[in-house]
C-alpha cells in the first residue's frame, strides 16, 4: 500500500510538471484560410487577428449560452431522472412486502421526486431569468442578451 501511494504521488507530481509543456504549446501560423485563428505573417503587431466562435453561430450572447447549456443539462438530466425513477420502482418490487425494505423504497421514491422537482425548478428559474434579462436588454454596446 505504501508503494502504491508513493507511485500515485509521483505520478501526480509528474503530471503537474509535464502537462504545462503540452498546454503552452505555441499555435502555428495559419495562412491557408482553414478554420481557426488567422494570423498575419508579415510581423506587423497591428495585424488583423480573428478568432472564430467555438460554440458556433447559434451562441452569440450570454442568454444564448445559458440556453445552450440548459439544453445540454436537460438532455443529460432527464434520462438520468427517468433511470432513477425506474430504479425506485424496482426497489418497491424487490421489497416483496417486507416493511423495512418498503420504507427504504418509499424514501428513495420521495428523494427521486424531490430531486426531479428541484431539477425542473432550477431549469424553469434559469429560463425565467434568461427571458427577463433578454426582455430588459443590455442597453450598452456589449451583446449581453440582444434580440
Amino acid at each position: 500500500m505504501k508503494n502504491f501511494t508513493q507511485v500515485l504521488f509521483l505520478s501526480l507530481i509528474a503530471l503537474f510538471f509535464v502537462t504545462p509543456i503540452f498546454v503552452s504549446a505555441d499555435v502555428p501560423f495559419n495562412t491557408t484560410g482553414t478554420p481557426g485563428a488567422n494570423f498575419n505573417t508579415t510581423g506587423n503587431p497591428n495585424a488583423n487577428f480573428s478568432l472564430p466562435n467555438p460554440l458556433g453561430s447559434q451562441v452569440g450572447n450570454f442568454c444564448d449560452l445559458v440556453k445552450a447549456l440548459l439544453n445540454i443539462v436537460m438532455a443529460i438530466g432527464v434520462p438520468i431522472a427517468v433511470l432513477f425513477l425506474v430504479w425506485s420502482g424496482f426497489k418497491f418490487i424487490l421489497a416483496r412486502g417486507r416493511p423495512a425494505e418498503l420504507e427504504v423504497a418509499r424514501k428513495n421514491f420521495m428523494y427521486v421526486i424531490i430531486g426531479i422537482a428541484v431539477f425542473l425548478g432550477a431549469w424553469t428559474l434559469a429560463m425565467v431569468i434568461s427571458t427577463t434579462i433578454q426582455s430588459l436588454g443590455s442597453g450598452g454596446s456589449v451583446p449581453f442578451c440582444s434580440n
